[in-house]
């Protein structure tokens, strides 16, 4: 699979690009409150901005991809805009004067294309080029994750050396390096040109709309964990921030194996049918950080958090991709922007909770939207297993 050059120039691509999110990110959230001297109302309120921005532009740059502008060159303005975002959050130190820049509304809601437009071009480079496409993306998907084993670990530790100028600074030189690898080694073009010129086929069908609610509540329970777990580490169970990124670390290290097999796997039972078992146990992780408070149980039960997001991250754009194969920058990007809007209301759930209650009682609404997305998602399951009975009884018959 990874004979030829630019096979592997994908990969890279995305491990360099997740080392970018990875040394930012898992900060961003104590960056606000710590640095920035923000409530955690303010922290929503600030993410709320810069999430609806990156919607509303990356899905825009999605659609006019689709009909023809070149998608490295989206990426690479993307790539450049994150570049800007992360080298000002190593300089700016006030909460208003960073709302006032707009640094994350402008220059983060166009970098907010980066995964889509590099998941499109893969997807796209597969399908003419590689037999399994869906492992192709899986595989791909697992250089995002390997980026995360090392990349929030080693920002939690500048961060407590140097400061968070530090990890964000590494985050620029990632950044720059992805820059540099698009610009050298990406292809502008890896289909036929009419497919570039095909106009979009309207507005989303109800089934996408559906699945597109399950992304949602599905992400929300990651997402909301992913903004809470550290402060709830921090701030109420009053432990050091390294345990932070060794959990973070830890179950994207889980995630990796997931994320090789879950190609043949999906081919083999189902991809709806795994999506559900990931959810199954994303449920039971919810419940045991419930209870659990020692490290040697908060890093175990990562496994279980490691199946839940490498299942999901990887069936759940290709299950998406797959239900609108004519429009795959259009496919990437929503299933990107599905995650941001994810965040959103992460974003909101974490400022209300942490205002009123305590960080701990977001687990308990990281488990509610889990149920609610495994709840929808049993539709679809509904239907691939109807769809696989009437294919054995054509093939019997």
């Amino acid at each position: 699979m990874f004979k030829e050059k630019t096979a592997l120039i994908f990969l890279i691509m995305t491990f360099v690009s997740g080392l970018c999110g990875s040394f930012f990110y898992p900060l961003s959230s104590l960056f606000i409150i710590e640095a920035l001297g923000a409530t955690p109302a303010m922290l929503s309120v600030y993410m709320i901005l810069s999430i609806c921005a990156a919607v509303v532009v990356s899905q825009f740059m999605a659609v006019k991809s689709d009909k023809g502008w070149n998608r490295k060159t989206v990426l690479l303005v993307a790539l450049s805009c994150y570049l800007i975002t992360v080298l000002a959050f190593s300089v700016i130190r006030d909460y208003y004067l960073a709302v006032a820049v707009a640094v994350a509304v402008i220059f983060g809601s166009l970098s907010g294309s980066i995964f889509g437009q590099l998941f499109a071009l893969g997807r796209e480079y597969a399908d003419e080029h590689i037999e399994d496409s869906t492992t192709f993306l899986a595989i791909m998907r697992a250089g995002i994750a390997i980026a995360w084993v090392v990349g929030p670990p080693i920002a939690f530790i500048l961060k407590a050396s140097f400061g968070f100028s530090a990890s964000f600074a590494a985050a620029a030189v990632a950044t720059l390096l992805s820059i540099l690898l698009a610009h050298l080694y990406l292809p502008n073009s890896v289909i036929k040109e009419k497919k570039g010129r095909e106009e979009s086929k309207g507005p989303f069908s109800p089934t996408i709309i559906l699945f597109s609610v399950a992304l949602v509540f599905m992400f929300s329970a990651n997402n909301l964990y992913v903004t809470s777990m550290p402060l709830y580490l921090t701030q109420e169970l009053k432990v050091n921030a390294s345990w932070v990124g060794y959990m973070f670390g830890f179950a994207a290290l889980c995630e990796i194996p997931i994320m090789l097999k879950v190609g043949r796997m999906a081919a083999r039972f189902g991809t709806m049918k795994l999506l559900a078992l990931s959810l199954v146990s994303g449920c039971v992780f919810f419940v045991a950080m419930l209870h659990v408070r020692d490290f040697w149980q908060l890093l175990s039960i990562q496994l279980l958090n490691g199946v839940f997001i490498g299942v999901t991250a990887t069936l759940g754009m290709v299950a998406i991709q797959d239900m609108m194969r004519d429009r795959l920058g259009t496919a990437s990007t929503l299933f990107s922007n599905l995650m941001q809007v994810s965040m959103l209301f992460a974003s909101l759930s974490v400022g209300f909770v942490g205002e009123l209650y305590s960080y701990y009682w977001a687990f308990y609404i990281c488990l509610a939207s889990a149920l609610c997305s495994l709840l929808l998602l049993s539709y679809f399951v509904f239907n691939e297993v109807k769809a696989d009975k009437m294919k054995l009884s054509q093939q019997v018959a």
